[in-house]
């Protein structure tokens, strides 16, 4: 796990995708635009992360091995509060698993990912998000 050093009250973003480089790549992005990021490589990861960070966004890759995205955005859905779940996935029919699976997502994004399209996305999440202790 990677935690940014800058803080902030606008909330965490958790960046999941078990290609490190490409976590990385989406991290150093988002710590650039001031946005608070933590790395997981796993499903199973990040799920725990989501238990113990509470982020407020979650970025994650949809095919990953053991614990994929759309399973580990189910489990998050249980989570009190939920994150939004913004997916990403070099996959074409990432929308139509999960519109069957069922999960709500705050949106689903093409990789390769654009960087500055998910920071609006993010941007957006964030500040739809309700205020600690409200």
């Amino acid at each position: 796990m990677k935690i940014s050093s800058q803080s902030g009250e606008k909330g965490v973003v958790l960046v999941v995708d078990d290609d490190p480089l490409q976590a990385d790549q989406i991290a150093s992005f988002l710590q650039k635009h001031d946005i608070p990021v933590v790395v997981e490589t796993s499903g199973f990861a990040a799920v725990q992360a989501m238990k113990r960070l509470r982020p407020v966004v979650v970025v994650m890759d949809v095919k990953m091995p053991g614990l994929d995205g759309i399973e580990a955005a189910r489990l998050a859905s249980r989570l009190d509060p939920k994150p939004k779940i913004i997916l990403i996935s070099g996959y074409p029919d990432a929308v139509f698993r999960a519109n069957r699976a069922r999960v709500e997502v705050f949106a689903v994004v093409d990789k390769p990912v654009p960087l500055r399209f998910l920071v609006k996305f993010i941007r957006k999440a964030l500040s739809l998000a309700p205020l600690k202790g409200a």
